[in-house]
């Protein structure tokens, strides 16, 4: 793709567009919104059977794609009911949501003829007009046009919008000329396909890591050999819920990791960096600095690199985290529990990383008694009673090993997806509005490509 600047820029209800294209509205290549009929279905696990009819579900079109599995089985009394069946190179619109989903969109790509539309979702009939139905449906997506529906969607409900068929066939585009649209559309989808190959990625790696949880925790990855492999486990103890290694033991939580204080005699000339409550697990832990005149009465405690920290309000949610070596100095209120753990007995990731699997998070929540949300206190004696399966240490420092080297994988790729995300919507912003021109007689690169281009 190579790019070259638009001559003149002017401003539109989109923002700047080139001078080189016409102004016009949806409606120039939308005929008409064809709307579906509201039918009886039931949800099913494995979707709709060859003989069998579907409805789509309002959840089916979301941030320009289309999923056909986001669909309900119709009930054999309305099969004859349905209308509207999903039609490939079409665009499919809400036009009743929450105020931040309505007027959400998806490009079909071919069709799926035992699929139908409900009453709320419409399907573009093309135009006459020579157009590109995929670079529509990037305009759809264009923050420009979102910020215009939400602007015309109506209702008096604050939690459910409507638009009408005349909002969004006067939604302004530009007369972008067909050769230009198709190559704009085929480089924007080329940018889709490379972020459909790294969720991919993202999903097997996820599933992979819930397989290794599942498997590390209860069988662990067997005994070190002499040559430095290791053997997997072959005997295990009789405990039918749950057999575990005979050389592990199971303890309780607060023998390898009891619970510490360390008071601050705060003083009102310091700073004090505070945690913050439901910060666990993003990377971060504090909040701004305090000092100590806004500290007030607040109880504080000292934290030190390698805690082992649970919020106390929050814990039965998995909120629990170590203390990283940046975080060594900050502090916690009473809303904190920390414990330190005993180094020559257990790995801190290791009791971590079990704590925050189903079986973990389950424990702690057992461990919260109360109502919902604030209402659930974690109990200090609870929690140190928590069961621990704990192998040998050295045995606990490999199972963190590999789950850190999973981590590690799935944090490369968010870091790839957020940036193709990034590239995505700069790219949107530069082509469809022809601040860059696309040149039609090119080949369509990797996306890659395009952060050098």
């Amino acid at each position: 793709m190579s790019k070259h600047k638009a001559g003149v820029l002017r401003e539109t209800p989109l923002g700047a567009i080139t001078s080189d294209w016409e102004m016009g509205v949806v409606g120039d290549f939308v005929a008409a919104l064809r709307a579906g009929v509201s039918v009886n279905a039931v949800e099913t696990e494995s979707g709709c059977l060859a003989n069998e009819v579907g409805v789509l579900k309002t959840g089916a079109v979301l941030q320009g794609k289309f999923n056909p599995k986001q669909h309900k089985v119709v009930v054999p009394e309305d099969v004859g009911r349905v209308a509207t069946s999903v039609v490939g190179d079409r665009i499919i619109i809400s036009r009743m949501n929450t105020p931040a989903l309505v007027g959400e969109s998806g490009y079909v790509p071919h069709d799926v003829s035992n699929l139908f539309l409900p009453d709320r979702l419409w399907q573009t009939e093309p135009s006459e007009r020579p157009q590109s139905q995929r670079w529509l449906s990037y305009w759809l997506q264009h923050p420009s046009i979102r910020r215009l529906v939400a602007a015309g969607a109506t209702g008096t409900s604050n939690s459910m919008k409507n638009i009408s068929k005349e909002t969004v066939l006067s939604l302004p585009v530009p007369l972008t000329p067909l050769p230009e649209q198709k190559k704009i559309a085929a480089v924007l989808t080329a940018m889709d396909n490379k972020l459909d190959v790294i969720a991919r990625q993202i999903e097997a790696t996820q599933a992979l890591r819930l397989g290794l949880l599942q498997t590390l925790f209860s069988r662990g990855v067997g005994g070190r050999n002499a040559d430095g492999s290791w053997s997997p486990h072959v005997e295990f103890n009789g405990d039918s819920r749950q057999p575990l290694p005979t050389s592990w033991n199971t303890v309780r939580l607060g023998d390898v990791a009891p619970l510490i204080r360390r008071p601050v005699e705060v003083e009102p000339e310091n700073s004090y960096p505070e945690l913050g409550l439901r910060s666990y697990g993003k990377g971060t832990f504090h909040k701004p600095s305090l000092s100590g005149a806004e500290v007030g009465n607040k109880r504080l405690f000292e934290i030190k690199a390698g805690d082992l920290l649970f919020s106390n309000v929050f814990a039965w949610e998995g909120a629990v985290a170590v203390a990283k070596p940046k975080d060594d100095g900050r502090f916690g209120s009473h809303r904190y529990i920390t414990c330190e753990v005993e180094a020559s007995r257990a790995d801190t990731m290791y009791l971590f990383r079990y704590l925050t699997t189903p079986a973990g998070i389950a424990a702690l929540t057992l461990a919260s008694p109360g109502g919902a949300g604030r209402n659930k206190t974690l109990g200090l004696s609870a929690l140190a009673n928590i069961s621990i399966p704990l192998p040998p240490l050295e045995e606990q420092k490999e199972i963190t090993a590999i789950l850190d080297c999973v981590d590690a994988k799935l944090s490369v790729l968010a870091s790839k997806m957020d940036s193709f995300q990034t590239l995505k919507r700069g790219l949107m912003q530069k082509l469809l509005t022809g601040e860059w021109r696309v040149n039609i007689e090119s080949a369509v690169h990797d996306p890659e490509m395009a952060m050098l281009a």
